[in-house]
């Protein structure tokens, strides 16, 4: 196949995705709003029709096996273009740009305050969007709207630096994530010195002689780690609190069962070794069926020990609804058969619902099918242990 060829067959499968998305978004925008009509023409309580409408929300995310945050964001995202840029979206049913773009170009604006700022987006964006990928469309929506509303931006980042933090997230080979948001010239300072630093260190190693053969990313990342903990890599002597569900030889070494944080995500068995060394690790035993189920526990009441809470926040991990990541040490712990209703007080019938689930379940618009299983404590391959650091 030449190049011009490849050129145009990759144009028509580029269109053809960028339309079919298309179709996903009206059919998403369409169904939420018949949905939705229905709700208002009922008698029920205002409460009630918001919890209504997020069941909507959840069908459809299940429905499409996606997040009911990706849903919202099409509906929501749909309901901008369509009455406020009107050419964005036809570009998107011709084909000319796709989700990603038209999402971008979306949040922007919805931000936008003025009609001309709009109108010159509006006129603008197609073209650029259609001839640059993502990020430069980003950025350079970035830069469109500082120009248009400059006081409003500026407004924007001050209240921005106030919510400055610090994240982790997790992959699934054994790494993490550590991310800081920062005003943008502490976060380039910050890179500078790391680099600089990076840069500085010595080629062979002064105490062992041996050649430094890090690259210079993993050198950054072994001098953050230091920097924040003053130790090197894995050395760290985290404070943690670990739960043991597994044999003791796992835990020594004799055999090799992976352990697992309370969230669900699996980590190697050298660090639950490694923690279980530091002085400030504190044990705590589970007890756990063949499957790996935290065995049942009853209370004469209806409000669980702390024990059980335990118990049921280290068994569930997260809000217990499919696609939920709330987790569940934030999380009610919901009687599945009410308490009223002669629902018990235990493990088996107390699940993590987060508070939006929790709400939802209470008025009806939570149901069995939008539930997952438990998290899985061990494997049928083999032992499993469970860590937390603490708070």
């Amino acid at each position: 196949m030449d190049l011009n060829r490849a050129i145009t067959t990759g144009d028509t499968v580029r269109r053809a995705r960028a339309m079919a998305e298309f179709e996903e978004w009206k059919f998403i925008a369409k169904y939420h709003a018949k949905r939705v009509a229905e709700i208002d023409r009922t008698g029920e309580m205002p409460l009630g029709k918001e919890l209504a409408r997020r069941e909507v929300t959840l069908d459809l995310a299940q429905a499409l096996h996606v997040s009911e945050s990706t849903v919202w964001a099409i509906i929501s995202e749909t309901e901008v273009l369509r009455t406020r840029t009107p050419a964005v979206w036809a570009a998107f049913r011709e084909g000319d740009i796709d989700g990603a773009r038209v999402a971008s170009i979306a949040r922007t604006a919805e931000q936008l305050k003025t009609r001309d700022a709009l109108a010159e987006l509006d006129e603008s964006a197609p073209g650029y969007a259609a001839t640059h990928t993502v990020a430069e469309l980003r950025s350079w929506l970035r830069r469109l709207r500082a120009r248009l509303e400059p006081d409003q931006t500026r407004e924007e980042r001050e209240n921005a630096v106030e919510q400055r933090r610090v994240s982790i997230r997790h992959n699934d080979d054994g790494t993490s994530w550590l991310a800081a948001l920062l005003p943008t010239p502490v976060a380039n300072a910050a890179g500078n010195r790391l680099r600089r630093a990076a840069k500085a260190l010595p080629k062979i190693d002064p105490e062992t002689g041996e050649k430094d053969r890090r690259t210079r990313d993993q050198k950054q990342a072994d001098l953050l780690a230091h920097w924040l903990t003053s130790c090197e890599g894995t050395s760290t002597d985290i404070r943690a609190e670990i739960a043991i569900s597994i044999h003791a030889t796992d835990l020594i070494g004799y055999t090799d069962g992976p352990g697992m944080t309370l969230d669900g995500e699996p980590i190697g068995s050298e660090w639950v070794r490694e923690l279980a060394a530091s002085e400030h690790t504190i044990f705590r035993r589970l007890v756990l069926g063949p499957r790996g189920e935290v065995l049942d526990t009853s209370v004469l009441g209806y409000r669980p020990t702390e024990a059980l809470r335990q118990a049921i926040r280290w068994r569930d991990g997260t809000c217990r609804v499919m696609g939920c990541r709330a987790p569940a040490h934030e999380a009610d712990q919901d009687h599945a058969l009410a308490y009223h209703s002669g629902g018990q007080t235990t493990a088996s019938n107390l699940r993590s619902l987060c508070r939006k689930h929790h709400n939802m379940k209470s008025h009806g618009h939570l149901h069995d099918h939008h539930l997952d299983m438990p998290l899985q404590h061990t494997e049928q391959y083999g032992r499993r242990s469970t860590l937390q650091p603490c708070p």
